[in-house]
C-alpha cells in the first residue's frame, strides 16, 4: 500500500472511531479522551526522555489519566483536592526514585499540564446546563455535538491550511520552527474554517456567534499549538511524535492543535452558555 492509501485508510478509521465514541454516550467519550491522553503523554515522555520510559514516566501517564477521569466522580472543589494530592504523591515518588532530579520532575509535570489538563477542560466543556435560577434544580447534560463540533473544526483548520499552503503558499509563517507552513495557508485555513464553523452551527443547532468565535480561536491557537509541538520535535530532532497512526505520525502530531486551542475555546463557551 502506498503512502497516500495508508494515510487515507488510517484517516478514515481514525475519524470513524472518534465520531462513534463521541456520539454513543458520556462514558465512551471519556474513554476516547483517556485514549488520546494516554497516547499523547506516552509520546511526550518518550521524546523528552530520549530513550525508553521509566517507572516515573508511566506514573506520570497514570496521574494525568486519573486527573481526567476524576471529573466523572468529583465536583469542582473535590477535583482540585484530588488533583493536588495526586501531584504531591507523584513529586514524593520522584524524590525517592532513581530518576530523582529537577529535570525529571519538571518534564513529568509539564506533560500533565500540557496534555491532561486541556483534555480535562475539554471533557468538562462538553456538558450544557438544564435549568437556572434560584430554587430551580440544574443538571449538566452531555452534549456530543459540542465535542464533535470542535473535532471537526480542528480537522478543517489542518486540512484547509494544508491545501491552501500547497496551492498558494509562498511566504513562510515561522521558518525557524516549521519552514513548510505559510501565511497563505494560515489565512486560507482561517477563512475556510470560519465559513465551516457557521455551517456547523446551523447543522448542530449551536449559537452561530459562539461558533464563529470558536472557529477563529481554533485556527489561531491551533496553529500556535502545532508550532509548539514542532518546536519540541525540532529540539529533540524527531520527525514525528510517534508511529501509532501509520501515515499520520503519532497522537501528539494529530492533537497538538487541540491541546492549545481548548482552554481558549472553553473561555468563550462558558461566557456564552453560563
Amino acid at each position: 500500500m502506498n503512502n497516500f492509501g495508508q494515510r487515507a485508510l488510517t484517516g478514515a478509521v481514525f475519524v470513524g472511531v472518534i465520531v462513534t465514541l463521541t456520539l454513543i454516550n458520556q462514558l465512551t467519550f471519556l474513554g476516547l479522551i483517556l485514549l488520546i491522553g494516554a497516547g499523547c503523554l506516552y509520546e511526550f515522555y518518550k521524546i523528552t526522555n530520549e530513550k525508553s520510559l521509566t517507572l516515573v514516566h508511566y506514573l506520570g501517564i497514570i496521574t494525568g489519566l486519573c486527573i481526567i477521569a476524576g471529573k466523572y466522580w468529583f465536583k469542582n472543589i473535590e477535583m482540585l483536592i484530588f488533583s493536588s494530592v495526586l501531584f504531591s504523591l507523584l513529586a514524593i515518588i520522584i524524590l525517592f526514585s532513581k530518576d530523582k532530579n529537577w529535570k525529571t520532575l519538571a518534564y513529568t509535570f509539564a506533560g500533565i499540564f500540557y496534555i491532561a489538563v486541556p483534555l480535562l477542560v475539554f471533557y468538562i466543556s462538553c456538558f450544557h446546563r438544564i435549568g437556572s435560577g434560584f430554587m430551580v434544580i440544574t443538571q449538566k447534560i452531555y452534549n456530543p455535538l459540542l465535542a464533535l463540533n470542535l473535532f471537526i473544526l480542528i480537522w478543517c483548520s489542518d486540512t484547509f491550511a494544508y491545501l491552501c499552503g500547497r496551492a498558494f503558499g509562498k511566504h513562510p509563517l515561522f521558518p525557524a520552527i516549521s519552514p513548510k507552513k505559510t501565511w497563505e495557508g494560515f489565512f486560507g485555513g482561517l477563512l475556510l474554517t470560519i465559513a465551516a464553523s457557521y455551517i456547523l452551527a446551523l447543522w448542530f443547532g449551536l449559537n452561530p456567534i459562539y461558533n464563529l468565535i470558536v472557529g477563529f480561536i481554533t485556527v489561531i491557537f491551533g496553529s500556535v499549538g502545532d508550532l509548539i509541538e514542532s518546536m519540541l520535535k525540532r529540539q529533540y530532532n524527531v520527525k514525528d511524535s510517534g508511529t501509532m497512526l501509520p501515515g499520520h505520525g503519532g497522537f501528539l502530531d494529530r492533537f497538538d492543535a487541540l491541546l492549545i486551542a481548548l482552554p481558549f475555546n472553553c473561555v468563550v463557551y462558558y461566557y456564552l452558555y453560563f
